[in-house]
């Protein structure tokens, strides 16, 4: 990995210690091509042989499907464009039939928890796993999961300090009691390679803005292929109106696959930019980025550690994002954002800074935050 050279595509790092991926990810300067190829195309109206503006942004989506399909180890019907995270698992929460005594389980620290209208409207009940010492350990989590559970959601990473489950080990307890999996990949995909089939997850929902250094209002959710006749569309527009009538543009007839979710115009110039995302992704290599990601992030909490911090992320950790305690900080980020260093500070959860590498980043950088944040501190 040529860091120099990676580092020359990401104009903000002339200026920033950017060190903040896990609120919103730096975009390289390839995706700011893909943004601009989409105007490009619609200012000069850049159509080719008979097809029209639409086909080819719909032609582009269906290349991305199969772009984003091989990058979770998924198949292109099991993919389906969303707003959001909280879109797609809304599409789950709201397609699924719901009985009178069914029960929901997730960590009480979701950033998307399962506790919804819909979930309230039929009298499901909200089982919350309880955090202990940063972690919400499987064993716990197996103990509030009966035969009367629908769904277990959980976070690949932890927005709140990077936690990992073993996304295998959620699933099979799932299905031992007939229940589905929803994962929020959001903090994990372009840092740790992800596999939804070795991991058995039935859906996963994540926004491209963070890790993978794509675009805002554009989202995916996959949905497992024995799963989506058992979801119905939570909403209806062109793309998959069920009237039978005169139609001004013909929808996809086939309900067994993951597009049926995808009731409206979607975020199109963000299709055109998640493309790049994933070529410079795919260029450098999921492994070679994870194994430098989780080096830096290795290498930063043993340094917060050595300030004498007690660590909100459990040691041994192997994730993007590192949180230690700090009383005071949302004021400790504000002055390292004065400084050009980009953390998050919350006063939430006993008070935390939050960082979280990415592989343009470098140790010098990480030197650079720990030395301001104590010359801040003392």
């Amino acid at each position: 990995m040529d860091i120099g050279k990676i580092r020359a595509d990401f104009p903000a790092l002339k200026e920033w210690t950017y060190l903040d991926n896990s609120f919103v990810g730096l975009i390289p300067r390839q995706v700011k091509e893909g943004y601009d190829e989409f105007i490009d195309e619609w200012v000069n109206l850049d159509i080719k042989g008979d097809r029209t503006i639409l086909s080819g942004w719909l032609g582009k989506t269906n290349k991305l499907r199969g772009m984003v399909a091989d990058f979770v180890g998924a198949m292109p019907h099991e993919i389906a464009f969303t707003m959001c995270t909280g879109a797609g698992i809304n599409v789950v929460v709201n397609g699924i039939s719901w009985e009178k005594g069914d029960n929901v389980v997730f960590p009480e620290w979701e950033h998307n928890p399962l506790d919804t209208t819909t979930l309230r409207r039929n009298g499901v009940e909200i089982r919350a796993l309880k955090a202990k010492d940063g972690r919400t350990e499987v064993a716990d989590l197996e103990k509030i999961v009966d035969d009367n559970t629908r769904l277990i959601e959980v976070s690949q990473v932890s927005y709140v300090n990077g936690f990992r489950f073993d996304l295998k080990e959620v699933a099979d307890i799932a299905h031992e009691h007939g229940a589905r999996v929803l994962v929020d990949a959001t903090q994990a995909l372009g840092v740790l390679v992800t596999d939804v089939g070795k991991d058995g997850v039935d859906f996963l929902s994540a926004a491209p803005y963070k890790y993978l250094m794509g675009p805002a209002g554009l989202a995916f959710l996959y949905v497992k292929e024995d799963a989506l006749s058992e979801l119905e569309p939570d909403r209806i527009g062109w793309k998959n109106q069920i009237w039978e009538g005169d139609r001004a543009e013909e929808p996809p007839e086939d309900n067994e696959s993951a597009e049926k979710f995808e009731y409206g115009t979607i975020h199109f110039q963000g299709v055109y930019a998640l493309e790049k995302s994933l070529e410079y992704i795919n260029g450098i290599g999921m492994e070679a980025i994870e194994k430098r990601v989780l080096e830096l992030s290795g290498y930063l909490w043993n340094e917060a550690h050595d300030l004498g911090n007690e660590m909100y992320t459990p040691e041994g950790t192997k994730s993007p994002i590192v949180s230690f305690f700090e009383p005071n900080a949302s004021e400790v980020a504000s002055k390292l954002m004065a400084e050009k260093v980009k953390v998050t500070g919350r006063e939430a959860h006993g008070g935390h800074i939050r960082a979280s590498p990415h592989f343009y980043n470098t140790k010098a950088e990480i030197d650079r935050l720990i030395e301001r944040y104590r010359d801040i501190v003392s």
